[in-house]
This record gives C-alpha cells, sequence and structure tokens, in this order.
C-alpha cells in the first residue's frame, strides 16, 4: 500500500527539507540531522554515534520500512565489523531509550519481525530562523561571564568577549533577558569537586569546602573583590553552614554517603580560625538559626534520619534520609530536601514548623540537591531534575506555586542565597559509573554504559555483568542491562533496578518503581511477575537461593519498617526471614545464613535461614562494607567510605574466628572529582571483579541578577 505524506514530510525525504537546516521534528522531538543533536522539549538529550545515525536513515524514509540490511550498508558496511545483529540491536535499543519508546507499543519506531523497522510518528521541519543582526560589542555587558585570575591579555579578552556573545544562552539558559541583567562570576577554577559554599555574613567573602585534585576535602574562604583562595587550615573538613555572627557548622572524622552527604563528628569554630569545638555525632546535615544560637541538624539515629531543632528536639524522623535543611528567615520554619528511599536522590520538597507539622511543597523530582530560602522569606528555592542530572533552580511559596528561575547546561546545584538576592551555585558534570577489571587482564575498564550506571551482580565465572543505568535516557523506571567484562556494548533486559542474576544465568531479578518485584530473561522468554501479596514497597536487594527457584528480597508491608522476606518465583506469598528494620539482605552462597543490618548499615548480624537466632559477625569492624565469597565460611570486608582518593583495602574474613587477610588493593588511576567508591563485585575465584563509582567536577559561580 502506498503512503501519503504531508508537505513537511515530503520535503524531508527530498532533502531535509528545503529550509536546508535539517532540522525535523517529531511529537516532543527535535532532531538537528547537520550537528547530530537531538532535544526534547528544548533541553538536547544525549545520543551515541550509532543510534543517531540509525534515526537518521529512519527519518529519510518516514512510514516506510527500512531494512536491517540497509542499515547494515549504511551504518556498519565493514563486512569485518562483527556481529551486525547485536550492534543493531543494541543501537535500536538505545534509541528507544532515549525517545521513550516502546517496542511492544511504539509510538516512533515500529519493528517489522525479521525484516527491518518503520518510523511511524508525523514529521514536520524547522523553520529556518534568519539570523539577526550581531548586536555592537559594548552590549555585551548585558549578560557577563568573568574569569577569576591573571587579567588576560588585549587579544585573549577580545576573544573571550565573542565568545559571550556566542555563548551567552549557554550561560544564561533559556531565561529572557530581565531589566536587571544576570552575570556570572566564576569563582573557581580548579579540578574537583565543591561540597558546599555560603556567604559569609557582611557578603564581601565566601567560604566553601572542596576536594581538588584528588586531595581530601577541607574549607577554603575567598574575597569576593580578590581571585586568591585562602586555606583555612581546617584538613579533612566539611562545611555545613555559617551563622550571621560568624560562626562556622562543619564535620570532621567524617564517612562519604550519598551525594554530596557525609556522616561524622559536628563542630563549631569561628571562620576568623582556630580548632572546632566537637557537639555531636553521626551528624549529615546542619543550618544556623538567623540569630546564630541555635543548630538544626540532620542525624541518624537507630537506622533512621532525624531532623532536630533545636539540638536534640525531633521535629521530623524518617527511614528515608534528610538533605539541605535550611531555617527561614524568621526562624519559624526548615525547608528541606524529603527522600523517602535511602540511597536514592528521588524527593520532594517539605517544610517543618516548630511544632513539628509537615508538608510537602513540590514533588516528584527524580533528582534533587540545593535549597536555600529567598531574602523575605516567601520562597523556598531548590535545584532539581524531573529526569536525568540536569538540575535547575525552581522557587516554590508556601502556597505551592511554583516557578523556574533558571535553567543552564548540566547540572546545577543551589548553594546559597545573599540578603541582596545575589546567589552562589555550583555547575556540576557528574557521573556514577561501573570500573571493573576482567580475569587475565592488567588494568582496570569502564563498564559504565550512560552517565549514572549502578553494578549490582557478577556472575561467578566473572565474564557477565549484571546492571542498571538510571541517567536522564534510562527512563524514569531505570534501565536493566548486561555486559560482558570485555566492554561490548551493553544488553538492555527492560526497565527496572537490577538484583541478580540467577545461578543459572538465565534471569535477572529486578524492581520497578519500588512497587513490583519481576524477573527479566536474560536470552529467549518473557518477563516474570513475582506476586507482590502485602508487600507495600521492595528495596534495593535481591539474591537468588542457590536452587534458582526461591528469591530473598528487601521490602516493607503496610505500617512496618523493612525487612528481608523469601519467595518461591513460580507462586507463593512472601515470608519473613528477618526482623522488622533488618533490610539489608545479602544471602551466603550455600543459602544459610544472611549477613543483614538496618539501612544504615548499622550493627551487622547473622540471621540464620532456619529461623535461629542471630549471632554477631566475628572480627567485623565499625562501619566497614561487606560481600561474601564463594566460601560460605569467608566474607570480603572493606572500608569503603573512607576518604575519597585513598586506596581501599579489601581483606577475607573467616566468620568462624574473625581472622582477617589481606586480599587485594583497589585504587582509580583518576582520583580527581572523586567522590567515592562502594558495591564491590568479585568472581567466584575473586580474579574478576567491578565497583561503583561517583565522580563529581564542580565550578563554583557568583550570580547576579537571577529573580
Amino acid at each position: 500500500m502506498m503512503e501519503s505524506f504531508t508537505k513537511s514530510e515530503q520535503e524531508t525525504r527530498n532533502g531535509n527539507g528545503r529550509n536546508g537546516n535539517g532540522k525535523i521534528r517529531f511529537g516532543a522531538f527535535e532532531a538537528d540531522l547537520h550537528s547530530g543533536a537531538v532535544s526534547k522539549l528544548g533541553s538536547r538529550i544525549k545520543l551515541q554515534d550509532q543510534p543517531f545515525k540509525v534515526l537518521q536513515v529512519l527519518l529519510e524514509r518516514p512510514g516506510e520500512l527500512v531494512s536491517r540490511e540497509e542499515l547494515q550498508s549504511r551504518i556498519w558496511p565493514d563486512d569485518n565489523f562483527g556481529d551486525f545483529d547485536h550492534a543493531v540491536n543494541v543501537a535500536i535499543g538505545k534509541l528507544r531509550i532515549a525517545l521513550g519508546d516502546s517496542a511492544d507499543n511504539p509510538t516512533f519506531i515500529e519493528t517489522v519481525p525479521r525484516r527491518g523497522y518503520r518510523f511511524m510518528a508525523k514529521l514536520e521541519t524547522v523553520p529556518m530562523e534568519r539570523p539577526a543582526a550581531a548586536p555592537p560589542v559594548p552590549e555585551v555587558s548585558r549578560g557577563r561571564l568573568r574569569v577569576r585570575g591573571r587579567t588576560p591579555m588585549p587579544i585573549i579578552v577580545a576573544f573571550v568577549a565573542i565568545a559571550g556573545v556566542l555563548g551567552l544562552g549557554i550561560l544564561v539558559g533559556r531565561r529572557s533577558v530581565a531589566s536587571r541583567p544576570m552575570e556570572f562570576d566564576r569563582l573557581t577554577v580548579r579540578h574537583g569537586t565543591i561540597y558546599a559554599a555560603r556567604f559569609v555574613p557582611g557578603g564581601h567573602d565566601i567560604v566553601y569546602s572542596a576536594s581538588w585534585d584528588g586531595m581530601p576535602i577541607e574549607v577554603f574562604s575567598s574575597d569576593l573583590k580578590s581571585p586568591a583562595a585562602r586555606r583555612l587550615e581546617l584538613p579533612t573538613t566539611q562545611l555545613l553552614g555559617i551563622s550571621g555572627t560568624g560562626e562556622m557548622a562543619v564535620l570532621q572524622l567524617f564517612k562519604p554517603g550519598l551525594m554530596l552527604t557525609v556522616r561524622g563528628t559536628l563542630g563549631i569554630v569561628p571562620f576568623s580560625g582556630g580548632v572546632p569545638r566537637q557537639v555531636a555525632e553521626n551528624v549529615e546535615w546542619a543550618d544556623w538559626s538567623p540569630d546564630g544560637k541555635s543548630l538544626a541538624i540532620v542525624r541518624e539515629l537507630g537506622g533512621k534520619r532525624r531532623l532536630e531543632f533545636p539540638l536534640g528536639h525531633a521535629l521530623y524522623e524518617t527511614s528515608g534520609w534528610i538533605g539541605h535543611p535550611r531555617i527561614s528567615p524568621k526562624g519559624s520554619q526548615i525547608a528541606f530536601l524529603d527522600h523517602p528511599t535511602n540511597n536514592d536522590d528521588r524527593g520532594m520538597v517539605s517544610v517543618v514548623d516548630l511544632d513539628g507539622q509537615k508538608r510537602a511543597l513540590s514533588a516528584g523530582w527524580e533528582s534533587e540537591e540545593g535549597l536555600a530560602w529567598s531574602p523575605d522569606g516567601t520562597e523556598v528555592w531548590f535545584s532539581a531534575a524531573q529526569a536525568g542530572l540536569d538540575r535547575r533552580i525552581f522557587a516554590v511559596d508556601m502556597a505551592g506555586h511554583q516557578r523556574l528561575v533558571y535553567r543552564g547546561p548540566g547540572g546545577i546545584t543551589l548553594q546559597d542565597i545573599a540578603a541582596d538576592g545575589r546567589v552562589l551555585l555550583t555547575r556540576d558534570d557528574q557521573k556514577t559509573g561501573i570500573m571493573g577489571l576482567a580475569r587475565g587482564a592488567k588494568k582496570e575498564r569502564d563498564l559504565s554504559w550512560l552517565d549514572w550506571s549502578l553494578p549490582s551482580s557478577l556472575s561467578a565465572d566473572g565474564n557477565t555483568l549484571l546492571f542498571d543505568e538510571q541517567g536522564e535516557q534510562s527512563g524514569p523506571n531505570y534501565t536493566v542491562a548486561t555486559r560482558d567484562m570485555q566492554g561490548s556494548p551493553p544488553v538492555p533486559l527492560g526497565e527496572g533496578m537490577s538484583g541478580d542474576l540467577s545461578p543459572d544465568g538465565k534471569w535477572a531479578a529486578a524492581t520497578v518503581s519500588y512497587s513490583q518485584l519481576v524477573l527479566l530473561p536474560t536470552g529467549a522468554g518473557t518477563l516474570k511477575r513475582i506476586d507482590r501479596a502485602d508487600i507495600q514497597q521492595y528495596g534495593h536487594e535481591v539474591h537468588w537461593l542457590p536452587d534458582g527457584k526461591q528469591i530473598v528480597f528487601s521490602a516493607n508491608q503496610a505500617g512496618h519498617d523493612g525487612r528481608c522476606f523469601i519467595q518461591n518465583v513460580d507462586g507463593g506469598k512472601p515470608r519473613p526471614v528477618t526482623p522488622e528494620g533488618v533490610s539489608v539482605c545479602k544471602l551466603s552462597p550455600d543459602g544459610k545464613l544472611i549477613a543483614g543490618a538496618g539501612i544504615a548499615a548499622e550493627n551487622p548480624q547473622f540471621y540464620p535461614m532456619d529461623g535461629s537466632p542471630p549471632k554477631p559477625i566475628p572480627g567485623l569492624m565499625p562501619r566497614e562494607s561487606y560481600s561474601w565469597t564463594s566460601d560460605p565460611r569467608y566474607l570480603y570486608v572493606s572500608d569503603w567510605r573512607e576518604t575519597p582518593g585513598t586506596p581501599v583495602k579489601v581483606f577475607r574474613l573467616n566468620i568462624l574466628n574473625g581472622q582477617r587477610t589481606f586480599f587485594k588493593e583497589i585504587a582509580p588511576a583518576d582520583l580527581a572529582g572523586l567522590c567515592g567508591m562502594s558495591k564491590p563485585l568479585f568472581s567466584a575465584d575473586g580474579q574478576a571483579y567491578v565497583y561503583e563509582y561517583t565522580r563529581l567536577y564542580s565550578e563554583l559561580y557568583l550570580v547576579n541578577g537571577l529573580k
């Protein structure tokens, strides 16, 4: 049957549109066939070269079948390429993930079995914009970027001015020019991570904590009229806040946590210098009251996070986690980022009053990091993203009315707002990925897929990695995938967060949106859904028993804390196997013991699967991470939460007598921007391994003109 096309579709077929700009719209997406860029509602999405080439071929022939052979001849013409079928499947899979499309119910790309693919959506060419007259050079001052440092030569100044004109949209996002122009003053140029930044009282100086060039976190200050940063002689110290009287709240003796969170001993020290006076332990966040006399803190207590104000008086408690608490200018409310699930930065913006009445102001954020009150106290400003890591700055008032304040390239983290409205923010280039060493290899390989890859299982032979991808292109429910340890392209299995590979390698256990436990086939087969019965929410852990017929997983029932359950994959109801509050469920290779702990991994014990009383793990040091070896008499133990950049020593711990022997040392070659390492997984013989890393590069900016 002959297809009929609109005029714009026909123009696309006849040379990418008559306007010659090569831009094509379909649905909420726009593809630039000249530059290779794809955007959604104005935001660029990441798409690798081969998936884009597949899209380009499909867009040339809308409504027509494009055979697999044609794709091969256009994109992989080399006869020696190798496994073409695998390559095209991977490219189509990545393209569908980027477009949020489904093979079963497609909106854009239809699969024609055993033949090829067809692009289904209506296409529109984008009219070519007439070039605007070049503004006079003095107009560059309407939106300025300044870099702190030595005054450049005149020719460089001219170059920067021209670059400022061309790149102004990059710096100010899509915000239109306001009556007061936005000015961006870059305050840092070193290579590393900024954890927190605040205006010093008076607004002429700033103070911030950072890890530069792979070195430990320390505190710096800077006069905003001078380019030089000054060390405050507070090594291995994290800044939390500074009072109106110049007292800093800091953390020492800390261990890294999720994102920018660290947990340690809270201290108070004058900005002018001195030794911190210790105040409280197990603290993660703190902020000063407007009068500088009291602190609001977030601390871990009994496996939960608790917001206290003043110190010792609980206002709010959660089994999830709390970030970035800030007291309102009048001191009557505390705003914070409220994360219902531990180790996940999804969440909402909440406020709690001094009577402990909490309410959500803005919800549904996939990633949120950074919060501050507006100077008049009528709005809470925060940085968040509904998908991926490209956070923007939003403002929400006490009635829940929300507006976009600023949108820029990449991730943005709001750090502080001065009394006169000036803003401190960081531009963040963040990635969580996977490093691994294959059996027989001499150096580690980066096994990440996109920008947020998390390992969950390594096959016993050390050849296959199971992981999930949680970046922007993975979709709202994330994507489960496998890949071999030699670095071949990933194979998407389905949506969800991955758990464990079955003993025979044919199934991958996963959870979808914390609400459904599924088994995804790694080869031929169809998805299986596990009966959830009265499970309200699943956790992160899923492990197979050796028989391949049962699984152990973390979850909670309505009105109860999380715990570990066992369930037959072919039917039956889940049955609890640990007490409430024990939701870390590391199953021994013989299926007889759970090495379990609470969500904060405190006080781990052995919980026998036969229901016998729990017993301590001999020789395990406080806050060490642990995983089973292939021998049920031994655990791998290590402290992966040491200062970022420190090599990690892994030991084998004999669970019968508590004796340990050194096994291996792991240290990435590049330490700059490294915020943390975790989740070590080893093959049965220990020769192959993978681990998770988080890397964050930050640039600190002073911004005038945000409203």
